[in-house]
């Protein structure tokens, strides 16, 4: 007897059944995976501490990775259709931008009058401060002061990765022809300044595993940040930590923006963001020495005191470095700061990522008053977004240079918030840019003019 047939009209299985039930179970899996991992870092399991010896570094990486990577053959920088030479501020604007370590010097007509360029494998052939191998085209300078002489001190920044949690690459100065006068290995980053007698000031982070007494909720290890202070041919002559400034302060409080929520219900699936943010404990982006020129005008401050920005606090802080101790700190209408500055009027600079919805802006900020007396763009400039870096520089004659970072844009404003002046990179991002008036450049003298 034949055996019974399978009713004709009997549908097959679907064939992508199966393979969604397996992609159902592969994202479950996964799932279950994250939640685990949020938990145990969360709640300090056992094995949080492997979890978070991976994340010392993510804050900066987070940071890092908005920007795009810096490309080895940037575009010439354009001056934009706007250019009022009755009223800007004349001189050679350096620009940092790209990649292979290149810094460029350029005139008002955008014009590349100098540049500055040596490969990292030249500076560190064999570096024993950055881990593995370091390609020369993803190198790139965030940051630099030119002597009169011609001479460059620069910040060397390259890719956070997992042998590199900081983006610091190092310090170096170069002569006007680019010959390596001396450098400085260490995690450098972000900013530096030179006071007026040449002592050098730099940012630098470092991992620790322990924290001062009363930061405990600071997950460790953790990356923080010091200032380095150099001689002017490259010594180090003093570290001021930047945690152990604000401990035992009346500012120390600033630091509870860092601490865990009370419960987990709400925070558990933004685990890992908190804790990357919490373990790039302050994230400083800017170090600026104040001057005995400008010291008159900030009867609150002594000469030499230093002007930080600790991006993760929101705040602002003057750190005396001889106590080592922080003497003034303030938050305000600025959110993820950058590059605040003393102006001479005894007020403070800075670029304001993130404090307004609209736009990024430029803020005035009176520190006796708390008042704000000007922004840009305020009622009349156009709206920009720069989440990260950005920069702004008050010229000599009271116009304002300002730093789209992330939209590789220049602007020179004046007071009344009138556009004078643009320059463009092509949509590259530019990490800086910083006016120098034609007689503070003497190695330049009976040659290119600002304007020509």
């Amino acid at each position: 007897m034949s055996s019974p047939r399978a009713p004709a009209d009997k549908p097959a299985p679907a064939a992508g059944r199966g393979l969604f039930t397996r992609g159902l179970s592969v994202f479950g899996l996964l799932s279950l995976g994250y939640m685990v991992g949020c938990a145990v870092i969360f709640f300090d399991l056992p094995s949080s501490e492997f979890m978070r010896r991976a994340l010392g570094g993510a804050a900066a990486w987070y940071e890092a990775r908005q920007a795009a990577p810096p490309e080895a053959r940037p575009p010439a920088p354009v001056v934009g259709a706007t250019d009022r030479p009755d009223k800007t501020s004349d001189g050679f604007t350096l620009l940092m931008y790209g990649g292979n370590s290149r810094a460029v010097l350029v005139n008002m007509r955008g014009d590349v009058v100098h540049q500055w360029q040596v490969p990292f494998s030249k500076v560190w052939p064999s570096p024993t401060h950055v881990k593995g191998p370091v390609s020369d085209a993803t190198v790139y300078l965030n940051d630099g002061y030119v002597y009169p002489n011609g001479d460059l001190v620069a910040i060397v920044e390259g890719p956070i990765n997992a042998r590199n949690p900081s983006n610091g690459y190092g310090l170096v100065k170069l002569d006007k022809d680019s010959n390596v006068l001396w450098k400085y290995a260490e995690w450098c980053h972000h900013d530096l300044d030179v006071g007026a007698d040449g002592t050098i000031y730099v940012l630098i982070n470092e991992t620790i595993d322990r924290v001062p007494p009363g930061f405990e909720y600071i997950p460790t290890p953790c990356m923080v940040d010091a200032v380095d202070v150099l001689s002017p041919d490259g010594a180090r002559l003093k570290r001021v930590p930047l945690l152990d400034a604000f401990h035992g302060t009346p500012y120390a409080p600033l630091l509870g923006v860092l601490e865990r929520p009370p419960t987990a219900a709400t925070h558990t699936a933004s685990a890992f963001r908190d804790d990357e943010l919490r373990r790039d404990v302050l994230h400083a982006n800017a170090v600026k020495v104040l001057n005995p020129r400008q010291a008159a005008q900030f009867p609150q401050f002594r000469p030499g005191q230093l002007l930080v920005s600790p991006r993760n606090l929101d705040a602002l802080a003057v750190v005396d470095p001889d106590s080592g101790k922080v003497v003034w700190a303030a938050r305000g209408p600025w959110r993820a700061q950058h590059d605040p500055t003393f102006l001479d009027s005894g007020r403070l600079l800075l670029f304001d990522n993130q404090g307004s919805p609209k736009t990024s802006r430029v803020l005035e900020y009176d520190p006796r008053t708390q008042a704000v007396p000007w922004a840009y763009p305020g009622d009349k400039g156009p709206a920009f977004i720069s989440g990260i870096r950005g920069m702004s520089q008050r010229l000599a004659n009271g116009n304002t240079l300002v730093v789209n970072s992330v939209g590789g844009e220049v602007l020179e404003v004046t007071p009344a918030g009138e556009t004078v002046w643009s320059l463009g990179t092509g949509g590259v991002t530019l990490n800086r840019a910083r006016r120098y008036a034609p007689e503070r450049l003497e190695f330049l003298k009976g040659g290119p003019r600002a304007r020509p």
